[in-house]
């Protein structure tokens, strides 16, 4: 009973030595005082980075093309400009081919003469991997391109049309069938086309043919456009679909197709660009910011937005430093502009060392969105259970001031006399004065802060990715669905958190313990609740308890894990170390005051205990296997030869391979995966089993990604 009470007095302590007062008498947070909120909101501008987003968007930039290079010479430039150290375009094979089209144009000629397509004004016109072509060819609808759809079909010498993505009908009705090349009306990222009618997905099929036959071409009208087309071959009466002013016959369609592009043997050639403003003192715990150069034209939003708010954020700790305002960071801040995904990958094999020196990686995927338009919601997304750390608290804290001062509520300003419509805005000068749209979300990936969770990097990161987006990977994504407002307040977020991490000490683990462990039993009441949940729709025979206990388990484990985080700032044996050895003992007690409530509710649902856990057979197998990572290059060499089919979410996938530390047996991996995928809900990361969880570690290790301890 003595330890328990003084164990919450180490608590009382910790949260009191944190700015508790500041928070509770302004908008603000424990992890910037109100004059370094002043201090870079008054310098962090949305307009700035606007105007790098408006060069980026000239280029077709997918990775290896001429455009790619193109912008990242920009960023080169511009990164000097900002005063960044150390800039340079570091150099990586890419596995493909280097490949940029000149120009490409498709013209209809019967019945009438009307241009179609042209990548003078789009380069999304022409899916990448088309190859050089002169062809004049009747056209002939296909349907989606299926082999189904094909029967009875003959396709030999002519164009085909699909509503498909291009891909399909080039395997299926030129390699197979004899056509001499695609023209497709498909959708960008499954949209409805009712929807979207005049938007042109950015497609791309491979540019290396099968053996023995020759490239082809594909290209992507907007839906409107594509479906006139199949409208003009449905009906032989007279018509002028297209408003050309010439009435014609119908059933008959002969395009002509021109491309010109250029097309280096593999392997080819990649890069990102890479800046520094160096530490002080500490180069061995680097904060590493991440934005994706590589894209579509125009790709405004995605990721031009990221790219351009790194180089405004470089500015702007660079004029705070130059000016004394802002102390040279303790810790080095890399910025990074990426070949999205494969750079980081490409990087971590080719210097295997490098990710010992990541403190922290801080991403801003698509954070330029105005949210007047479409259903776009700015999501804040948490690093995955495997990671959970100090750094979620640090983005929940300032995230949460962003949302609370940037939004309107009644009792602040109707009553309490607080400005409206925000009581504390982040507007730019040509941006809106919408509210900021955002919300918490569990971890997901697809974007490059992924490559930092992985297995053997184990790197803290949370990014920024608005959702749902109506123009991303279309002609859509331009810089007229920008907002300068919205680039400030996400730029203000992430320089927040990288501001802190570079100057943070011993002295401020009181700050991130109490957040930290405040913010962890959130987590462990939302665990209870599903928990609690899992019960109620259990039955006599299959009564949940097993799993419900899982979550409780594997919840408190996580709230460890994340306050040990914080020991990368204590010294050891220090006093601040020591109290994190009190707050774990806390959050074990917790756990065990958890489980008691459990019981206590599974109780009044049976009316009586629960019988004591039995393990399975299987679940005793899993617990004699631990696995452990390779090295850093034999991960990534295998890694992508695992073959196990399944059920199991991709993120969840994912997952299995992180929570693998040398420690966990197969069991625990699982149970840990469970509970995540519980806690989120599964509609969101689906269900996980035992046999998923066995299989694929099975796999991985047949695989040599990962070896049995």
């Amino acid at each position: 009973m003595l330890k328990r009470k003084l164990a919450g007095m180490v608590l009382f302590c910790v949260m009191t030595m944190s700015p508790w007062g500041a928070f509770c008498q302004a908008q603000t947070t424990p992890f910037l005082s109100d004059g370094e909120i002043r201090m870079l909101s008054n310098e962090i501008s949305g307009d700035r980075a606007f105007e790098h987003i408006r060069w980026l968007s000239h280029w077709h930039r997918d990775s290896g093309m001429e455009g790619y290079f193109k912008a990242a010479e920009y960023v080169v430039k511009a990164a000097k400009e900002v005063g960044l150290t150390d800039v340079r375009f570091i150099e990586q094979p890419l596995p493909g081919v280097n490949y940029t089209a000149r120009s490409a144009e498709l013209w209809m000629v019967e019945p009438v003469e009307l241009k179609l397509a042209d990548i003078g004004e789009h380069a999304v016109y022409l899916a990448d991997g088309s190859h050089d072509a002169d062809v004049t060819a009747e056209l002939v609808y296909v349907g989606d391109a299926s082999v189904e759809s094909l029967k009875g079909l003959d396709v030999t010498g002519k164009i085909v049309l699909t509503s498909a993505n291009p891909g399909t009908a080039v395997q299926n009705a030129v390699y197979a069938r004899g056509a001499v090349g695609v023209v497709s009306y498909t959708t960008a990222e499954s949209k409805n086309p009712l929807d979207f009618p005049d938007q042109i997905a950015w497609t791309r099929m491979d540019a290396t043919p099968p053996e023995g036959k020759k490239g082809t071409f594909a290209f992507v009208l907007a839906p409107r456009k594509g479906d006139t087309l199949r409208r003009i071959l449905a009906s032989d009466s007279m018509q002028d679909l297209f408003g050309t002013g010439k009435r014609t016959k119908g059933g008959r369609i002969v395009l002509k197709a021109k491309v010109d592009t250029e097309i280096t043997p593999a392997p080819g050639r990649t890069g990102f660009v890479e800046g520094w403003i160096r530490g002080s003192s500490i180069h061995d715990q680097q904060i590493i910011l991440t934005a994706h150069l590589q894209e579509e034209q125009g790709s405004a939003n995605d990721d031009g937005s990221g790219c351009g708010n790194l180089l405004e954020l470089a500015r702007t700790f660079n004029k705070l430093i130059a000016e004394g305002k802002m102390a040279r960071p303790a810790r080095d801040i890399r910025f990074w502009w990426t070949d999205e995904i494969y750079s980081e990958y490409r990087y971590f094999q080719d210097n295997p060392d490098e990710p010992k020196k990541f403190l922290a990686n801080v991403h801003q995927d698509m954070t330029g969105a105005d949210q007047a338009l479409g259903s776009r919601v700015q999501h804040l997304i948490f690093a995955p259970h495997s990671r959970t750390s100090y750094l979620d608290a640090i983005f929940e804290s300032v995230g949460t001031y962003l949302i609370n001062t940037n939004n309107g509520f009644l009792a602040a300003s109707r009553q309490g006399g607080l400005p409206r419509p925000h009581t504390r805005p982040l507007y730019s000068t040509r941006g809106s004065r919408q509210g900021y749209n955002a919300r918490f979300v569990p971890w997901f990936g697809s974007s490059d802060h992924m490559t930092f969770l992985d297995g053997p990097i184990n790197t803290p990161a949370v990014a920024l990715i608005n959702w749902d987006d109506d123009y991303i990977h279309s002609s859509d994504d331009d810089i007229d669905k920008i907002d300068q407002t919205q680039l400030r307040r996400n730029n203000f977020l992430i320089g927040s958190i990288a501001y802190f991490l570079s100057k943070a000490t011993e002295n401020d683990v009181p700050t991130l313990a109490a957040e930290t462990y405040a913010q962890g039993t959130k987590r462990l009441a939302n665990d209870l609740r599903v928990a609690m949940s899992l019960l109620k729709e259990g039955s006599a025979a299959a009564d949940n308890w097993k799993e419900a206990n899982y979550i409780i388990e594997q919840g408190v484990l996580r709230e460890q894990h994340a306050l040990n985080s914080i020991r990368v700032f204590t010294a050891p044996g220090s006093k601040a170390a020591g109290s994190i050895n009190d707050l774990n003992a806390n959050m074990k007690r917790n756990g065990v005051q958890l489980r008691v409530d459990l019981e206590t509710y599974y109780a009044q649902l049976r009316c009586g205990p629960p019988v004591p856990i039995k393990i399975s057979v299987e679940e005793s197998a899993a617990m004699k296997k631990i696995p452990r990572n390779t090295s850093i290059k034999v991960y990534f060499d295998n890694r992508d030869k695992i073959r196990f089919r399944s059920n199991l979410h991709g993120l969840m996938r994912d997952e299995v391979f992180n929570f693998v530390d040398g420690q966990r047996s197969y069991f625990d991996i699982y149970k840990a995966v469970y509970a995540e995928a519980a806690a989120a809900g599964s509609w969101y990361y689906g269900t996980v089993t035992l046999n998923d969880v066995t299989g694929m570690l099975d796999a991985a290790v047949q695989a040599q990604a990962l070896t049995l301890k």
